[in-house]
């Protein structure tokens, strides 16, 4: 074990030489920031470069590990040609994500200070001997593992995704990052960002099925459990356990739609309602923090394109069994879900609205935003966008009729339906009408820099690239850099605006988007003044139109491949062995095995212990 340490910090030099000498051999300025916020570089011309160990005999052993003498002279490096740009910075990417990958497997195999055997974070090791200890401790405190940092290694997988955020690579590993933690919430979130990009990582689609699969178990078991269940069901429940309950419950949401409801034998539309409530009731009562609203939206889009997108591979008889109703009908709840939840949003605003603050000045429009309305801002931005991008879709799904729910086994349904879409129209207008009377459009500042949501979501194909230039106000190429930009002193073209100009220009930029959608002749919202009207009796729009804007559901994935870079099928198969185990689940075995082919076995305890590392990748 003590020599796969060392290797992982014979790697993590190696990496850091190559992205410093990387970046500056093909002036990818785009990627300084990332290397200066890892403190790989500082803002001047320095980099905070390790030493490397020398290539030749050390001790009478050859090394075999890679090292900066292998690499080709500068004076060798080809000119930066701009219609490669593209391919270099995923290259660069893919080079942030070995270091993250290597950052993360030293913190997994670290047992020192307190913490657990790798494996043995769930605190299964055995309590030590005499555990009370020499000072008189608590028994069995000793026990008590000390919990692992990865704060290194999900450092580098951001930047490797805010670099290149059409890659899923990235995301797909802060998604095992979230499971070795616990969180699988977020590591659906991760998951699902990983899929909904342009170059999808695909076996993010089956590592789903894992969470979702140990969904189930949990609610089974929670099921069988009735002290658990009346916990669960108390009033009086703090408001941390609330949050968790309702991340609980949403990736049980995602399980019902994608594995069937007979395992747990519950109602997932009845479900859905219910996360609808409780959600409501966390935003409006500020408990939920912001991020996690965001979240909440983002997952129910990324359910939503990934079900229509990507296809699973089990066969229809295998569905039926599992008491999957058929696809339009999954497709119907999951969309109902996304209205609801946007619906939720514009209620909790048209509430906030109708009792502005009372001690806010009259010139002041920030003072006008209350406390939880400023909560939800980024969240009602999002989905005001995946409306906007998707309001054809939305339109040409038909309605049920009255008083009639859609079954929840889809048996006998035929396209896809809304559940509650007047509704929806009705708060639309309702909020919107009251957002522009609170925030006269004109006196609004326009948005002219991108928003931290601007930023996260670029590359999130279900908003159709509609936030802020895709997250950039410049895409820089070689050449037409800022200096700021090439010195790594800006965040990517951002503006530093004050954090109440910021929502200022979210209700400005949810104005022009509501605007939008009220001119379209096939939307029920109009808008007359400043004052927004649902009419019911607008006809949906038919099903030619909507290919317009709407892509065909594909049987599977077609990931994208940027323009300059050559992959075979070999490679993408190999690009796509990463899953959720704790030992294989990294592009990181053969290198490690091969460093070790000449000194004989490794002596370790762990007999039954795989290690597979496998740093190489290709360029």
């Amino acid at each position: 074990m003590q020599r796969f340490r060392q290797f992982l910090s014979d790697e993590e030099k190696f990496w850091t030489q190559f992205v410093v000498r990387y970046q500056r051999s093909f002036a990818l300025h785009q990627a300084r920031p990332a290397l200066v916020s890892l403190n790989i570089l500082t803002p001047s011309d320095d980099a905070n470069l390790p030493s490397l160990p020398d290539s030749g005999d050390s001790n009478g052993v050859q090394n075999h590990g890679r090292n900066h003498f292998s690499f080709p002279p500068e004076e060798s490096t080809p000119t930066p040609d701009p219609a490669e740009h593209e391919s270099r910075l995923a290259i660069m990417s893919k080079a942030i994500v070995c270091l993250g990958d290597i950052a993360r497997y030293r913190e997994l195999y670290n047992e020192a200070g307190g913490r657990p055997k790798a494996g043995l974070e769930d605190g299964t090791a055995p309590a030590k001997r005499g555990s009370r200890g020499r000072r008189g401790g608590i028994p069995g405190f000793d026990s008590i593992p000390r919990a692992r940092n990865y704060d290194k290694a999900i450092q580098c997988y951001e930047q490797a995704r805010l670099l290149v955020p059409y890659e899923g690579n990235s995301s797909h590993q802060l998604a095992i990052l979230a499971f070795y933690q616990g969180d699988m919430f977020s590591s659906l979130f991760h998951y699902y960002r990983a899929l909904c990009v342009r170059q999808p990582y695909d076996t993010a689609s089956e590592n789903v099925k894992k969470i979702l699969h140990k969904a189930l178990d949990q609610q089974t078991k929670k099921t069988n459990d009735v002290s658990q269940t009346m916990i669960t069901e108390t009033a009086d429940v703090p408001p941390r356990l609330r949050v968790e309950y309702l991340k609980e419950n949403i990736v049980l949401l995602h399980a019902l739609w994608r594995l069937g409801s007979d395992k747990v034998k519950m109602n997932p539309i009845a479900h859905a309602d219910d996360v609808a409530k409780d959600f409501q009731g966390l935003v409006s009562e500020r408990i939920l923090p912001i991020e996690t609203v965001s979240k909440v939206v983002v997952l129910s889009q990324g359910a939503l394109w990934k079900h229509r997108m990507i296809r699973d591979t089990s066969p229809p008889s295998n569905r039926r069994s599992s008491g999957l109703p058929d696809s339009s009908a999954i497709e119907s709840q999951i969309l109902t879900h996304v209205i609801a939840i946007h619906r939720v949003l514009l209620e909790i605003g048209a509430a906030e609205l109708a009792v502005p603050p009372e001690d806010a000045a009259e010139n002041d429009l920030a003072q006008r935003i209350t406390a939880p309305f400023r909560r939800t801002l980024p969240a009602l931005r999002i989905a005001s966008k995946w409306l906007v991008a998707n309001i054809k879709y939305v339109l040409h799904a038909a309605r049920s009729p009255v008083g009639e729910r859609i079954s929840p086994t889809g048996r006998g349904t035929r396209g896809v339906l809304i559940e509650g879409l007047p509704l929806f129209w009705a708060k639309f207008a309702q909020f919107y009408s009251a957002l522009s009377g609170v925030f006269p459009p004109a006196r609004l500042p326009p948005l002219t820099t991108p928003l931290d949501e601007d930023i996260d979501l670029k590359g999130f194909l279900p908003l159709r690239d509609l936030l802020v230039d895709g997250g950039a106000l410049t895409d820089a190429v070689p050449g037409n850099e800022t200096e700021g930009q090439q010195n790594g002193t800006t965040a990517r073209g951002r503006e530093k605006v004050h954090p109440n100009e910021e929502q200022l220009m979210r209700i400005w930029d949810l104005l022009k988007d509501a605007k939008s959608l009220a001119e379209l002749e096939t939307c029920p919202v109009h808008l007359d003044g400043n004052t927004f009207s649902f009419d019911n009796g607008v006809a949906t729009i038919s099903s030619v139109d909507i290919h317009e804007s709407v892509l065909q559901v594909a049987d599977q994935i077609i990931p994208y491949v940027p323009q300059g870079i050559s992959r075979s099928a070999k490679e993408q198969e190999d690009d796509a062995t990463t899953d959720t185990s704790r030992t294989d689940d990294d592009p990181v075995g053969d290198a490690f095995r091969e460093a070790l082919d000449d000194h004989g076995p490794v002596d370790d305890d762990d007999d039954g212990e795989v290690i597979l590392y496998n740093p190489r990748f290709a360029i």
